[in-house]
């Protein structure tokens, strides 16, 4: 009988533990991954303009989209010619601790030629229904003097914080309307990008 021994194949052992090189490379990974994660919303915003650049083309307007902020592209692909949808651009917040207060929004859109109301009776309505959403129970409302484009706008700031504001602007000779809702702070910012509205370029 053959000796089992001899002919028995050798079992391959294992290693059942990380070398100390691999343990140090993990735990130095997890406060990276847990930064970039944290810091998620802002990176996908640095991710997007190194993508697209800082400004988008909607009709024949350029619009500069700012550092920290996104365009939303997505919606283009169902935008018809007859009835434009507009470019939304977002402010995502800088970090998850800040993501219950949710984004800034800017959104643009071209005016278009109504045969059934004229231009001026297209901004009235336009802020009509601004002023509805926006009753003068909860929000003090006031004009925006020199908004950029000749535009007309109107401000809701809510009566319980004064740290929000939401804006509506129409502009007949430059033929774009506007909304922002978002912090007081990137107010000015928002009427930079309406002034940096071209068209044709």
């Amino acid at each position: 009988m053959p000796n089992e021994a001899a002919t028995e194949t050798p079992k391959r052992t294992y290693p059942t533990t990380f070398s100390r090189t691999a343990k140090l490379f993990a735990v130095a990974c997890v406060p990276v991954i847990v930064v970039l994660v944290y810091y998620a919303p802002l990176l996908t915003s640095f991710g997007w303009h190194l993508i697209h650049g800082n400004a988008v083309r909607y009709h024949a307007l350029h619009i500069e989209v700012p550092w920290g902020w996104t365009a939303d592209l997505t919606a283009l692909n169902d935008d018809v010619p007859g009835n434009p949808q507009g470019v939304t651009l977002q402010k995502p917040p800088k970090t998850l601790a800040l993501e219950a207060r949710g984004p800034e929004l800017i959104y643009i859109n071209v005016l278009m030629a109504d045969a059934q109301s004229t231009p001026q009776q297209q901004a009235a309505e336009w802020q009509t229904l601004f002023r509805e959403s926006h009753p003068e129970t909860e929000f003090n409302l006031r004009a925006l003097d020199n908004a950029p484009g000749g535009a007309s706008c109107v401000e809701a700031s809510p009566r319980t914080n004064n740290r929000g504001a939401a804006v509506a602007c129409i502009s007949l000779t430059e033929t774009w309307l506007a909304s922002f809702a978002g912090s007081r702070t990137n107010l000015p910012l928002f009427l930079k990008v309406l002034s940096g509205l071209k068209h044709g370029q």
